[in-house]
């Protein structure tokens, strides 16, 4: 064995390990309340330096990006507020940031920068030197969704020194960091997709109902909570919603097994299906079930599956609107769906609309395809079979 040989099997020995618990730590980050806080207090001890952080970023101009910290910095709260500020404004001008985006690579600070041209840096001035920071290691991270992420270790003083022995254990750790933020996009993403939805339809007030893939309530808009509160038709059992009255609970039972199930047989395809209530306790309520589309064959679905859309005997909801609801349509699709109902062709709908041919003819294809029709007499009797039950 060469001497070279030797040194470079030394310096193998001494790179920190990346045990269980710091790989847990890290696939749990995203649930947890502050993101990666646990990892990152993990990852301080396990390498040993001061502190450690995240900042995360959509990849788009003008976005500022949201740091987390696994230690609290040693500056008052008002300056780190402040400090905060200027990061958002600056932070297309961070060296460190665009070396590590530019190159791929796990680098140290003095390796962006010598402490001279730090000293005549903007940034780091304004951001970094405020915090004391005296050295800095770190990678850059993204994911298929846009979703950017720089992981840093700093140091204040100099009783700790950066070593290119870190560099190699933080570039084992970097395809454990892509796969745990590729997660957190992830749950963000269906998190954010719900809250659109239920805030959308608080604002139509028809009671809306999520369920996953098991049948098990995941959100409900505030006029559905209320429906519930009141016990008007609907209840919980064992996180399931259920109908009062024994002819309407085993149809709303039968129809809800039947959206699942075609949920998982035909992902592509949307299922709908609308009836009103027979029982008298139940006042005739319309009731509405939708599959969602669904983006990757599972066998065990806990992500949003159906929705359930339930309206009072007498709605004060407008077509176009009951419409745009129930099947996921825009404004203008909804408009120009409301017209091919009344019979309108392609053609006499855009002059009615004051669009041109080719608009709705685009229009009409999203419609058609969000809806699961291929025709336009298919559109019309689910439009009217659905509204007629609900509206």
């Amino acid at each position: 064995m060469t001497m070279a040989a030797g040194r470079e099997t030394d310096a193998a020995q001494i790179v920190p390990q990346l045990s269980e618990d710091l790989l847990m730590k890290l696939y749990r980050g995203p649930l947890e309340e502050v993101p990666w806080r646990g990892f990152l207090q993990a990852l301080i001890a396990e390498i040993g330096c001061d502190n450690a952080a995240i900042s995360l970023q959509l990849s788009r101009k003008g976005l500022a990006s949201v740091t987390i910290w696994g230690e609290t910095p040693p500056v008052a709260r008002e300056m780190a507020r402040d400090i905060g500020t200027i990061h958002a404004e600056m932070g297309d001008m961070d060296p460190m940031s665009n070396a590590l985006k530019r190159t791929g690579e796990v680098m140290l600070l003095e390796e962006v920068a010598t402490p001279e041209g730090l000293e005549q840096d903007e940034f780091f001035l304004a951001v970094m030197k405020p915090y004391g920071i005296h050295q800095a290691l770190g990678m850059y991270v993204s994911e298929p969704g846009g979703l950017e992420c720089n992981l840093g270790l700093t140091q204040r003083g100099e009783g700790f020194q950066f070593t290119a022995e870190h560099k190699v254990f933080m570039t084992r750790l970097r395809p454990h960091v892509a796969q745990a933020l590729q997660l957190f996009s992830r749950i963000q993403r269906d998190e954010s997709e719900i809250e659109i939805l239920t805030d959308t339809l608080d604002r139509l007030t028809i009671a809306t109902f999520i369920l996953d893939g098991r049948g098990k309530l995941l959100r409900a808009n505030n006029a559905a909570t209320t429906m519930i509160d009141r016990n008007e038709t609907f209840r919980l059992a064992q996180d399931r919603l259920k109908i009062d009255g024994r002819v309407d609970a085993r149809r709303f039972a039968e129809v809800i097994d039947q959206a699942i199930a075609a949920r998982l047989d035909e992902p592509g395809e949307t299922f709908v299906r609308a009836f009103r209530c027979a029982e008298p306790a139940n006042e005739g309520r319309g009731v509405l079930i939708r599959s969602i589309r669904r983006e990757r064959h599972v066998s065990v679905d806990a992500s949003p599956a159906v929705v359930v859309y339930a309206t009072d005997p007498a709605p004060a909801t407008s077509f176009e609107q009951l419409i745009a609801t129930l099947f996921d349509l825009t404004p203008s699709e909804a408009g120009l769906a409301a017209l091919l109902t009344q019979g309108f062709s392609l053609s006499e709908a855009a002059a009615e609309a004051g669009l041109t041919e080719s608009t709705v003819r685009s229009y009409s294809k999203r419609i058609f395809a969000k809806m699961g029709v291929s025709r336009q007499a298919e559109l019309i009797r689910l439009i009217l079979r659905s509204v007629a039950i609900l509206g």
